[in-house]
């Protein structure tokens, strides 16, 4: 089972929007937005499920995901704008790629419009704080996300 599939299928099930994702070989971000306390039963559904088929894919047995997810609503839209360059800036950070539209495992590229990989994806929140032109915001929200480098 793929697991981007299986995270749109999450998605869709308890109607959350995804404004941000990476995917790294280790572990994963995302910044989602969650309209009722659903999050729970979500997130054991997705980590049940990817954990099941993995474990059947490579003859395992035995918890895959071994600690809790963890979560923090974000108050403010300062919040919310340094957690979406923190999730941009991981692969960087994590020395895989040097820029973060780069990484294919991201939604930054398709945030931007240089891919439409990930069209489950609205960071509309976010670019909705660099201005109401889409051009300009996209604009303005890659220099933020240098700007973390």
């Amino acid at each position: 089972m793929n697991w981007t599939r299986l995270f749109v299928r999450v998605l869709d099930r308890y109607g959350w929007t995804c404004i941000a994702f990476c995917e790294l070989s280790t572990h994963w971000h995302a910044i989602v937005d969650i309209p009722d306390a659903s999050m729970p039963d979500g997130m054991h559904y997705l980590n049940s499920r990817y954990g099941k088929a993995f474990n059947a894919r490579h003859d395992r047995v035995g918890y895959l995901i071994r600690d809790r997810y963890w979560s923090r609503r974000k108050a403010t839209d300062a919040e919310l704008l340094t957690a979406f360059r923190y999730v941009a800036l991981n692969p960087v950070e994590a020395g895989i790629e040097a820029r973060p539209e780069d990484w294919f495992w991201s939604s930054f590229a398709t945030t931007v419009g240089l891919a439409n990989t990930f069209s489950f994806v609205d960071a509309t929140p976010v670019l909705m704080q660099f201005g109401s032109s889409r051009a300009a915001a996209i604009a303005a929200l890659q220099r933020f996300v240098a700007e973390g480098l």
